[in-house]
């Protein structure tokens, strides 16, 4: 027989009349209670189990049961409404049924397909779901896709049916416990390797699972959209939070209404502003509840994906309500691949359809948006046309590259000599000096005047100047060949002693001494 538990309430006038009613409604509920135990307990589907021991628990009889409803009391694990179901690459679809008890000895955790070698996935559902969602069972088949794993789901769907939210919200603590017992006796196995991902009222009931395992820190425990309802004012010790495990990783995907608006974690995702989802407003379709479990869709697409959900930082969920918060460069992966160190609050995008993964982006503002690359083609480049501006001084350069003499309006002054390099007469000089070179030049000039430039000779002058270079026409020769002719580099002398330096360097000959 169960026992409900008696509470005294205070009325303003009680009366016999009411007292009456409320005990016929409790003994209707008590019994409504008891038949849909017995028949989810006949319905549980046949599983291909390990030998387990006889020695189990019945329910608690200080159970509150109302309707459909059940608060767990006072029970004890192991607990027959909590199953535990593992898969393995030895069983990818067949599961075994582990008993977990007290010690390894009752437990037959050793003589199952648990392979301590491979890290181990305990995966828990939320509120009015079980452990046959599709999407959590499309996890257990990426993960086997890609790697050795243990996976093992926890069903707890007879203490978490709808429409009982508040009394699954309590029994949260009693799951917790017990899957903390499966924790212990996973580590008595030899191995520490253990990841804990829990969907919606699954997550929050990965805190308790920590707060029942003493000294030991979980290593990771992953988030999927953690249930808003009841937790909003929960303390740090009835909710999920970074204190839980060494790395805590949280997806939002539907926030203020079934999922939190709050971190939770040390790194959490936001996946398209973390309230509604792409894709989720099509007619038919339950928004919230599609938004909802798009958590668990991108956390499994993100076990093979090869492009990967990326993210940016943001300070807070009001910077990003105003606008403070644009994609950057700096992006960190969600999902299964995220690195421990991250830390903070990021925002993804995600298409609408899946796959889901944009990948990580370089081009920002297509938001991660492959453009299409042709193949096979050859690639062209198209250098675009020239500017009209040019250097102006570039419009006065002559063909030696020099500035033009007409540049700034300059009249151009005509010269006797041409400018061309090649030419004969390249070389201007004074003429002063010179007049055993040039010849008597500056004879017809008046008396006192010297004409020692060239701008300033007559015609008749120029005329007699280009008859003239005999000597000068030598002297580049000579310059040229490397023959030196003394016609041209004489010994100075001094004038008046000519003579006598003539009849002292002549020597009398042998026969005209004779």
């Amino acid at each position: 027989m169960y026992k409900l538990t008696t509470w005294k309430y205070r009325t303003t006038a009680p009366s016999t009349a009411i007292t009456f009613c409320i005990s016929v409604l409790i003994s209707l509920s008590n019994c409504q209670a008891k038949s849909f135990y017995n028949n989810a307990a006949l319905a549980a589907p046949e599983t291909t189990t390990t030998s387990v021991p006889s020695t189990t628990t019945s329910p608690n009889a200080r159970d509150i049961v109302i309707g459909p409803c059940r608060w767990v009391i006072g029970r004890t694990c192991p607990d027959t409404d909590i199953r535990f179901y593992l898969y393995t690459r030895r069983n990818p679809v067949d599961r075994q049924c582990l008993h977990i008890d007290e010690t390894m000895d009752k437990s037959n955790l050793t003589i199952s397909n648990f392979n301590p070698r491979y890290q181990t996935k305990i995966i828990i559902h939320g509120y009015n779901a079980d452990m046959f969602m599709g999407s959590l069972q499309r996890l257990r088949h990426e993960y086997l896709m890609r790697d050795e794993y243990n996976i093992i789901y926890v069903d707890w769907a007879i203490l978490s049916p709808g429409p009982c939210y508040m009394s699954a919200v309590h029994n949260t603590k009693h799951v917790g416990a017990c899957v903390a017992q499966l924790v212990e006796r996973i580590l008595e196995m030899g191995t520490t390797d253990i990841h804990v991902i829990g969907f919606s009222l699954g997550a929050q009931l990965a805190n308790y699972v920590a707060r029942n395992l003493g000294s030991f820190m979980l290593p990771r425990i992953t988030g999927l959209d953690p249930a808003m309802p009841l937790f909003i004012t929960a303390g740090v010790n009835d909710k999920l939070d970074p204190s839980d495990a060494v790395f805590v990783d949280v997806i939002h995907t539907n926030a203020f209404v079934q999922g939190k608006i709050e971190r939770c974690g040390h790194a959490d995702f936001y996946m398209n502003g973390g309230v509604m989802q792409p894709g989720c407003n099509k007619p038919g379709t339950n928004p919230f509840g599609c938004s909802h479990q798009r958590a668990v869709e991108y956390f499994q697409e993100s076990i093979r994906s090869r492009k990967g959900f990326w993210g940016w930082a943001c300070s807070s969920y009001m910077s990003y309500l105003f606008g403070m918060c644009p994609p950057t460069n700096y992006l960190l992966e969600a999902g299964e691949d995220i690195k421990t160190s991250t830390r903070g609050m990021f925002l993804a995008e995600t298409n609408d359809t899946a796959p889901y993964a944009l990948g990580k982006w370089t081009d920002l503002p297509t938001l991660g948006k492959q453009k299409p690359v042709t193949t096979g083609s050859p690639i062209t480049i198209t250098l675009p046309p020239p500017t009209g501006f040019q250097d102006p001084l570039l419009r006065h350069i002559d063909q030696w590259n020099k500035l033009d003499t007409n540049f700034n309006h300059i009249e151009h002054q005509p010269t006797p000599y041409a400018q061309d390099p090649l030419g004969e007469n390249w070389t201007y000089f004074s003429g002063v000096g010179t007049s055993d070179i040039t010849g008597d030049i500056n004879d017809n000039n008046p008396a006192g005047e010297i004409n020692n430039s060239v701008e300033e000779q007559s015609a008749e002058d120029e005329e007699k100047v280009l008859e003239a270079p005999l000597y000068w026409q030598e002297y580049r020769r000579n310059l040229t060949k490397g023959h030196i002719e003394t016609s041209i580099f004489k010994v100075p002398h001094i004038e008046g002693e000519e003579e006598s330096v003539k009849k002292s360097s002549r020597q009398p000959r042998l026969n005209e001494i004779n």
